[in-house]
């Protein structure tokens, strides 16, 4: 049975934004500044007016159960969108599911960021089904999974669309808005995800990729919106900043992430965050593939919301598989070293980039630097251990 939750919040915020404006008349502003002011919210209202009356028909969206992974399938009058794709084991899931969703090409396939998790079953979609415009970010790795797309990019001849902050393009009966990187060149590539805003009428879906706190505060500083009703936490709900998420203010929250995974997702401060403020929640990992539409009005999920804001548990057999390929042998207190398991640097203990690290790739190590360097650890560009 559907069940139809029904949001008010944003006419409250355009009260508010009324109540600042009067606040201000009060205290002391000029017409000049007041005329100003005035002319700025307006050209937002304007702006969202013409993007919410777009918005006239159903927008159906899948968040697919890829166990640690994301892959998000949108579809908006006959026309669909595949956001990543899960990891290899995903793969011939993520191809079957759109097949029996009638799937025949994809109108766009977007690529957040190239981590295996993200991309591999993004390319057993490239094998499948014609793309009609790639969306990627603009940068390269030289990972094999990242190879295995470059070849199949290249036999399909593809041309991908490396967009900028604010670009927008039409979807059906909807429109998605790119809201990151705002700038490129992070030492963690999860920085430089694709973010975007999807709206349909009045109903915003935030999918932002791996994004973390540094890419946040980016975000933020240039004061994009990206206020949605719905959102897909950032990498399968890890860190997340108070500010970012009141800044997103969304009325529902989908964790994609696999049971028992190795890095503990989600993390207990995202979830108990969450918990505060009363956010609905969906979880992959809970409830399987999470499906949801939009009529441009309202927005209607299949499940119930499961409202499990428990953290994630390691499980014994990603514990062995996480320490076999780990080289923290020490503590914050007494490294000589801090590592970045992500990108494999070597940082020393006072480097500006440790204090932007993912906490889920920090690490410790105390000893030789030559033993990481054998491990394929680089040493920091910047610090120059």
């Amino acid at each position: 049975m559907r069940q139809r939750f029904q949001r008010s919040k944003r006419y409250t915020k355009r009260f508010a934004a009324g109540f600042l404006l009067l606040l201000l008349c009060l205290a002391g502003c000029s017409t000049k500044d007041m005329s100003s002011i005035t002319a700025q919210a307006s050209e937002q209202e304007v702006r969202k007016q013409v993007e919410q009356e777009q918005g006239s028909g159903d927008l159906n969206l899948h968040y697919l159960d890829v166990g640690q992974g994301n892959a998000v399938l949108a579809e908006s009058q006959g026309r669909y969108m595949l956001i990543d794709g899960g990891a290899r084991k995903a793969s011939s899931f993520v191809v079957s599911y759109l097949e029996k969703q009638g799937v025949k090409e994809l109108d766009y396939l977007l690529i957040s960021h190239f981590d295996e998790d993200h991309l591999a079953g993004a390319i057993g979609a490239l094998h499948k089904f014609p793309v009609k415009q790639l969306i990627t970010p603009d940068y390269e790795t030289d990972s094999s999974i990242y190879q295995s797309y470059a070849e199949v990019v290249e036999e399909k001849q593809y041309q991908a669309v490396h967009p900028k902050v604010g670009d927008t393009f039409t979807f059906g009966t909807a429109t998605f808005r790119i809201i990151s990187p705002t700038v490129y060149g992070h030492e963690d590539e999860n920085q430089d995800s694709v973010g975007i805003v999807l709206q349909n009428g009045e109903n915003e879906f935030f999918i932002g990729g791996d994004i973390g706190l540094e890419s946040e505060k980016e975000i933020l500083n240039a004061g994009i919106d990206i206020q949605a009703d719905v959102m897909l936490m950032n990498h399968h709900g890890s860190h997340v900043s108070d500010d970012f998420l009141d800044a997103v203010n969304p009325d529902y929250a989908v964790i994609s992430c696999g049971a028992d995974n190795r890095y503990g997702h989600p993390r207990q401060d995202t979830v108990e965050l969450l918990e505060k403020v009363q956010i609905l929640l969906f979880r992959t990992d809970k409830q399987g593939t999470i499906d949801v539409s939009s009529d441009g009005k309202d927005i209607t999920f299949v499940q119930q919301p499961c409202n499990d804001y428990t953290p994630g548990t390691r499980g014994s057999d990603s514990q062995q598989e996480e320490a076999a390929g780990s080289m923290e042998n020490a503590g914050p207190e007494d490294c000589d070293y801090v590592l970045n398991a992500h990108t494999k640097k070597i940082h020393l203990p006072g480097c500006a980039s440790v204090k932007t690290m993912d906490e889920d790739n920090k690490e410790y190590y105390k000893g030789d630097k030559q033993a990481l360097l054998d491990n394929g650890y680089t040493a920091c560009g910047n610090c120059k251990p």
